[in-house]
């Protein structure tokens, strides 16, 4: 009988995202962690991960789905390290942010994932699939704020100012959870919407 951490290990890796719901205009399979995790942490999601991409497919057309949008990147399907081979692991969003040679221990990639909500990590075959999942993720998560912002602005909201204070809105250690940051800018909409309403 195989014990827990043998299942574990044996477990197909994931390589495709579905998201059916989430902050996507249209339910959409990703071949990058990098490119879903900011569109389902911190909101009402429906999403899932799948080791081969016919399951995604799937998962998507149970839901009437036929052809879901489909955004994949150079090497999709083929990024899970091979076993007995070297690893690395991506940390886009922890407690330190980078590359890491070792999972466990003291300069491992788990202390700096653990007990830290909201965080986003991955092995990898190659440095250079560890590097690309990390722009990845940094490159969705500014889109959508970009996204947000431009829809704001679209509504008839102004900006108090040029000003832009990006520490108000991004941490370096204290705290990685998309939906909190997310959230302030919610609460700063509603802010400026009542002060349109007043001023009308």
């Amino acid at each position: 009988m195989k014990s827990k951490g043998q299942k574990k290990r044996n477990k197909p890796k994931s390589e495709y995202y579905a998201i059916y719901k989430g902050r996507v205009d249209e339910p959409t399979i990703f071949s990058s962690w990098g490119d879903a995790h900011p569109r389902v942490n911190g909101c009402d999601a429906d999403h899932r991960a799948f080791p081969t991409l016919e399951e995604a497919r799937n998962f998507m057309n149970i839901r009437g789905v036929i052809e879901p949008k489909e955004i994949f990147k150079e090497g999709e399907g083929e990024t899970a390290p091979l076993p007995g081979n070297q690893a690395f692991y991506a940390v886009a969003d922890g407690k330190t942010p980078g590359i890491y040679e070792y999972y466990h221990g003291e300069f491992g990639a788990e202390a700096k994932v653990n007990e830290f909500s909201g965080s986003c990590h991955k092995a990898f075959r190659t440095r250079a699939q560890a590097e690309a999942f990390i722009e990845d993720w940094k490159d969705t998560y500014a889109e959508i704020w970009r996204r947000d912002i431009r829809k704001a602005l679209d509504q008839g909201l102004r900006p108090e100012n040029m000003k832009v204070q990006v520490e108000k809105i991004l941490s370096s250690q204290e705290s990685s959870d998309l939906s909190d940051k997310l959230n302030a800018l919610s609460v700063k909409e509603e802010y400026s919407r009542l002060q349109v309403q007043s001023n009308s």
